[in-house]
């Protein structure tokens, strides 16, 4: 398939985990990339050569999205390597909530620095520039199932994921007329976990990493970054030209059911979650 061909895509957090799936299943479909993250390692190296190899344009951007310095260098770098932004994917963040009895200031304001803030202005840059180049665009972010229902200790990552449904609603109202959608994707409980490749086959199957969740999800498995990734890429299309500030939940079914009684506080790999 070739449903995002010629397009340029910018994805913060994607040296791994979710990212590196959006990444991959883009370049898949035509799309050249930019793998942003805040340290470059084996895996973003991994990434980035197998896009290459498929025929498309990686590049690399380090930053931390919740500096303003980082970002201009981010979009400014992105620009002059591709020529062009067509879709921006908001994935950049982790988390690890205290009680709610221990929320410090310092830690609002990192979380909330990156994972809400960052999102906005990296999304304002990107939109400014695709209405200069007036094609229209994309901009998807990562919300969680935690934007609709509370977990144990994920008080600001609940609060900061709420507040990315909100502002796709925003962005589609003032973005009328531009051509330009924006929309967030909300992840259940998807296996993002570094495995080794012989242990690559066990992905998603819950079994010693949400054992306790099974039974609370429909479709009995949990998932992996490709079917987060599937649903960024229908809104990236042409497929999703008509969805506008919305957010789609792809959890197998699970807020169907509710938050299962013996949930835990958020680690790595949990609903949303990204790997720290």
């Amino acid at each position: 398939m070739n449903l995002l061909q010629g397009k340029k895509a910018l994805i913060t957090g994607s040296r791994r985990g979710i990212g590196a799936g959006i990444a991959r299943v883009f370049a898949e479909n035509g799309a050249d990339i930019g793998i942003n993250d805040i340290q470059r390692d084996e895996n973003a190296d991994s990434i980035m050569t197998e896009i290459e190899a498929m025929g498309r344009t990686a590049t690399w951007h380090k930053a931390d999205i919740g500096n303003s310095d980082d970002r201009t260098r981010m979009f400014d770098d992105f620009l002059e390597a591709h020529g062009q932004i067509d879709i921006l994917v908001n994935n950049a963040v982790a988390s690890a909530d205290p009680h709610f009895t221990n929320i410090t200031e310092d830690f609002w304001d990192f979380l909330v620095g990156h994972a809400l803030k960052g999102y906005l202005f990296c999304s304002q840059r990107a939109v400014n520039e695709m209405i200069k180049q007036g094609s229209g665009g994309r901009v998807i972010s990562i919300s969680s199932v935690h934007s609709y229902r509370a977990w144990p200790q994920d008080t600001v990552y609940g609060i900061v994921k709420a507040g990315l449904n909100r502002m796709a609603l925003s962005m589609a109202v003032d973005l009328a007329g531009t051509g330009i959608t924006s929309n967030c994707v909300a992840p259940g409980y998807i296996d993002s976990r570094v495995l080794p490749p012989e242990l690559e086959h066990t992905r998603g199957q819950l079994e010693g990493y949400v054992d306790y969740a099974r039974d609370y999800i429909p479709n009995r498995r949990g998932g992996v970054p490709r079917d987060i990734a599937n649903a960024c890429l229908f809104l990236a299309s042409d497929l999703g030209d008509y969805v506008n500030g919305q957010t789609i939940t792809v959890d197998g079914g699970f807020l169907s059911g509710g938050v299962p009684p013996e949930s835990v506080p958020l680690e790595p790999g949990m609903p949303g979650a990204a790997e720290q």
